[in-house]
Parts: structure tokens; sequence; C-alpha cells
């Protein structure tokens, strides 16, 4: 599907619907009511709305109108109306500045020459056409001519003189949207026929199509965005009872709110197509699904048969799918009781090149590095990483407990984001939980001290990557960036850093958070980000993942956003995404395009950590696999 550009807004491939609402003669020929209704979408949340302009003389045959009367009564009864309701050239001037004064799009139907003279003067950004003139070649070529995007309805059309103004379109190079239609008022349900959207799009897989609604209710614009269509126009009025033959197809105030809220949740109900576990469904996955656990006692050195081993909830351990991998494997290290979990560290994987690793390092350019906790990070050393990047839990910090054991690697440190029912958030508007945020944190960087002189770099400012906060549960909050920037570089200059050089990371629009999901309000925005590190000095982890997921929400260009934050950009976190909150994918099972983001990651010298959801089952095999992916990705480039 192609996209094409309505005043600031695109149209089209994964894109918002564009939704119009029509006001067409439900003005009743009143400008202050006409306002009222520019204020009603304003209020809904509509991208645009539209009005209808006609010169009768230009539109009707001069003996029709001299004895409007002897027409049939449907026709009489029709333009009899449009007669009383038809606005003038400066009314419609007042109408289309009042609605650029209210921050929404103004657009028009000219239903004859004369009228689409007058609108030109008004520069719209686009031109709907009504079904009765798709049919109307000279005045769709004289649209044409003014370059600027058509709409246009096909109601009561075959689909040959759909094909033929489809042709038409194309020798004229027009960007346009058509908009399935049928024209009774309101339309029966059984005749609506939504199945035809998918028809359009099957034929002309460029096209951008859409969806004008004139039967009762919300329910067919709703199964039309479920079907594809990219723009959805609906006619709006104060009251059904208004005299008119539109008002009984349109939509009440309150009912347009319902529509823009619906239409919104359907798109994001619609996801891309790829299945993943939401991050909601992991912490589900981890509580509902089942571990593979030992069936019996089993004493160290025992070699697994199937019998020895069970399965039982929850599912914090190995998956079940691997049941198969573990029998005929000897237990190393410890015995285990019967119904404890059996881990891939409690048996040899060395050898396991069909569990995702060979034993061999990669062979890339870029220092890479492995997620790891202490407990686990010796189950990962035959892979000899350039570093680990050792994530520390509210547990870790609380006990303080000593380790003994020394590396021979470097180290990254990422701090906590909780401490028991405390979500840790230095840019809180809240000053008490800012207060505590700065307390934990300080512990977190004492007992990470005390970490660094295990490694290799210890001697050297270690990085430690720390989340901004900014989060709430009920929305992004935009109009807050400024203080919570403000306070968060206030909480950075109390932080105790010593031997750290601290790394705020990107975060994502929708993250988990308790159990449930939160929004973040500020640190996504590549130009907010690399604007605050410029002025302080702070240099940013930048996850690939966190900024796709903001992309999406927000509709951002991800390749651009790379280009813009790797200036300030010290250190990577890779994986994939997908929707809003699917972040953490292993690279190919997410959306993210990475030939066009590894083109530009390559051209730095930054370190790679391939943060992977559960990369460090069996020895860490999910990084690299993650690792030789982009590798070939870029070897491909």
């Amino acid at each position: 599907m192609s996209t094409i550009k309505i005043g600031s807004k695109f149209v089209g491939h994964d894109q918002p619907c564009y939704i119009i609402a029509e006001i067409g003669l439900n003005h009743q020929g009143d400008v202050e009511l006409a306002k009222k209704l520019i204020d009603h979408a304003v209020k809904a949340g509509a991208d645009c709305v539209k009005f209808q302009k006609r010169s009768l003389k230009d539109v009707y045959k001069s003996d029709v109108l001299a004895s409007v009367e002897k027409e049939e009564h449907g026709s009489n009864y029709i333009l009899t109306h449009i007669r009383n309701t038809e606005l003038t050239e400066h009314q419609m001037r007042e109408l289309y500045r009042y609605a650029l004064a209210k921050g929404i799009a103004f657009l028009c139907t000219p239903w004859d020459k004369q009228s689409l003279k007058f609108l030109a003067t008004l520069n719209l950004p686009a031109y709907k056409i009504g079904s009765p003139d798709m049919f109307n070649i000279p005045l769709i070529q004289g649209v044409a001519k003014l370059k600027k995007p058509m709409i246009i309805s096909t109601g009561m059309s075959f689909m040959p003189e759909i094909e033929q103004l489809i042709e038409l379109l194309d020798e004229l190079k027009a960007a346009y949207v058509l908009l399935h239609c049928n024209s009774t008022y309101p339309a029966p349900y059984h005749d609506i026929n939504l199945n035809f959207i998918r028809t359009l799009q099957n034929k002309h897989e460029n096209m951008v199509v859409g969806y004008s609604g004139h039967e009762s209710g919300i329910s067919a614009c709703l199964a039309a965005v479920a079907l594809g269509a990219k723009v959805i126009e609906k006619h709006l009025t104060v009251d059904r009872n208004l005299p008119g033959p539109d008002h009984k197809a349109s939509l009440e105030p309150d009912e347009f709110v319902d529509l823009v809220r619906e239409v919104r949740l359907v798109e994001m109900a619609m996801g891309d197509g790829a299945r993943y576990p939401s991050r909601g469904e992991y912490l589900n996955r981890q509580f509902l699904s089942k571990s593979i656990v030992a069936a019996r006692n089993l004493p160290k050195g025992t070699v697994l048969k199937l019998a020895d081993l069970d399965v039982r909830s929850p599912g914090k351990g190995t998956s079940p799918q691997n049941i198969g991998l573990f029998v005929g494997r000897r237990i190393l290290g410890r015995d285990i009781p019967k119904h404890d979990y059996i881990l891939d560290s409690d048996v040899d994987f060395s050898q396991a090149a069909r569990h995702g690793k060979d034993g061999r390092r990669p062979d890339i350019r870029h220092q890479w590095g492995m997620v790891a906790r202490m407990s686990d990070i010796d189950t990962m050393l035959y892979a000899r990483p350039d570093f680990f990047e050792i994530h520390l839990t509210d547990s870790d910090i609380n006990n303080d407990e000593d380790y003994k054991r020394t590396y021979d690697y470097n180290v990254v440190i990422h701090g906590s984001e909780y401490n028991g029912e405390l979500l840790l958030d230095l840019s809180s508007l809240d000053p008490g939980i800012r207060r505590a945020s700065v307390q934990f944190f300080n512990k977190a960087l004492a007992h990470a001290r005390k970490l660094k002189k295990l490694f290799k770099n210890r001697n050297e400012l270690v990085k430690f990557v720390i989340h901004p906060g900014g989060m709430n549960v009920e929305r992004p909050r935009p109009e807050n960036i400024p203080q919570l920037n403000k306070n968060l570089l206030d909480s950075l200059k109390q932080l105790k850093a010593d031997g750290f050089e601290l790394l705020v990371e990107n975060m994502p629009t929708c993250a988990w958070y308790f159990g449930g999901q939160w929004y973040q309000s500020s640190f996504m925005d590549a130009d907010e980000i690399v604007a605050f590190s410029k002025k302080t000095g702070y240099g940013i982890t930048f996850d690939v993942s966190h900024a796709a997921l903001y992309c999406n929400y927000f509709h951002k260009n991800l390749q651009e956003y790379t280009k813009k934050i790797l200036p300030v950009t010290r250190y990577i976190h890779i994986s994939d995404a997908s929707g809003f909150n699917g972040e953490g994918l292993g690279i190919g099972h997410g959306a993210i395009d990475f030939r066009k983001i590894l083109s530009e990651l390559v051209k730095t010298e930054l370190a790679f950590l391939p943060e992977i959801w559960q990369g460090h089952k069996f020895g860490g095999a999910g990084y690299l696999l993650a690792l030789n992916t982009l590798k070939n990705i870029h070897d491909e480039l």
C-alpha cells in the first residue's frame, strides 16, 4: 500500500486511520452551528472536518431550479434542503479559518467547477469527491491540476466504472484514496458489503482504501478498520432528529467520541501479524506455564533418563519443550532434590551445537557482551565475550553478597528497576519517590563498586546503565518532559558514582511494571535525549528495541532516530521488537529492518549487547544466535 500526505499527516501504509468528521449540510445553513460541529470534531479527536460547496446554477439545469416542485418527491426534498443550507463563499472562508485556528484540517467537496475555483483560493490540503462525481471526468481533471490529493467515494457504482476511474487517476498521476461506500441514508447493514474493501486491496495492492459510512452506529466503521481501511468518513450532527437527509445516518457528538476512541483501540489490537508473547503474557507465562523438574532425588553424576524428569509449574526454569535435550546428559556440580528445577547449567551443554552455540566465538569486529547475573555467569564463560553486563536486582543489592571469584573479562553494570514495592524513578514528580530512588541507586552503586573489583576493568570507569524514570499508569504525558528531565538531572547529580560512567537509557512508550502496562513520558524522543545529553554531558545507552517501540507508537522512522541518537551514544543494547511493548525479541522475530539499522551502527566503534529475552538459557545460546544473525545480515549488506 502506498502512502499519501494530507496536510501534515501521512495516510496509508503503516499509518493510523485518517478520520473525517463529515459536517456536510448538517449545519442547517447556520455558521454558528457549523462552528459548534467543528468544536465537537476537535474534541472527539478527528483528523479533519469536511463541508460541501455548490454553485447551484452550475450544478443543476436551469429548468430544474426554476420548477423544483415539479421534481419527484425525493429530489424535491433534497434540493429544497440544499437551497436552504447552502453557505456563501464568505461563510465558508470564515469556517475554514475557524477550523485552522482550532488545529483541525479543513476539507470540502466541490460539486462543480465554480465551487472548485473558489476552494482553490483556500489552498486546501486535499479535496473530497462525492460518489455522484466519481464519474465527472472534467471535475476530477480540474482537481488533479491543483496537485492535491483526492479522496473519492465509490457509492452507486459498478466495478468497471471504478476500474475506469482508477485508470484515469493513474494517467493523471494523482494521489488519491478510494472510499468504499453505500450511498443510502441510512444504509442497511445487509447492503454494506465491507468485504469489497478487500476486493479493492487485492486488485490494487498499492492503492490506499478507506470507507465512508452512512449506516447507523459505529460497528461497520470499526470492522472496516480491521479489514484495512485507512480513511474513515462519518457524518456528524448535534441532533439526529433535525430536518435534512443526512442526520439519520450521522453520529451525535458523544458517539463520534466513541468512534474515534474505538478506531484507535482496533488499530492497536490489529498488531503487525507477527506472533510473539506480549510483555503481560511473559509475566503470566512465567507463573502459569511449567518447567522441567527432578522426578526424584538425583545425585550429582546421574545420567538423566526420561523417567528422571517431571514437568511442574511455575515456568521459572527450563521449558519442557526442551526436555528431550536433557536425556542422556550428566548432572554436574550438585545433587538435585525432588521437584527442584533442572536448569541448563546443571548439565553439560558445552558441545551442543544444536542448541544454538558451537563453542566458537562469533567473528565480529565490534566488542560484544552477554547479559548475566552473578549466579549464572560461569555458564557463559566458554563463549569468551568481551564483557558481561551484570543486571542487578533489589535482592542482590539488599543482600550485598560477597563474591570471591575474579574474572578476566570486562564488566558493565545495569541498575535495578525496583526496590521491593518501589518502582525506581529518578525523574518522578513526587519528591518522596525521587528521594527514595536516589537513596537506593546509591546503595546499588556501593554494591556495584564491590562487584567491579572482580573484573578486568576494575581500575577504569565502568559503564553503569540507568533507567531514567518518568512513568505513569494513565498515558504518556509529554507536557511534563521539561520538569521530568530537570528532576532527572538533579537526581543524577546526587548519585555517588565515583568509578562509574553513568549512562541513561532511552525508553519505550509502553512498558510493564508490577504485572501491568505503564506509559513513559520522557526520554523517548531522539531530539529530546540528544538535547539532554549535550546540555548535561551524560552519555546514552541506546536500546534499539526501546527506540523501535517508541517509533511504532508515534509513527517515527527508526533509521532516522538511530542517526540522531548515535552521536551521544556510548553503548548499545540490541534486540528485535514488534508492536508497542514487544521488546527484547530475538533478531528476526520482530519487525525491525536490521539492514537499515546495522548500516548506521557499524559506522561506530561502540560495544554491542544483544539483550534478548531468555537469551541466557543454555549458557547464553540466545545471545550468540542473535550475534551470528546480525553478522549474517551485515555480511549481506
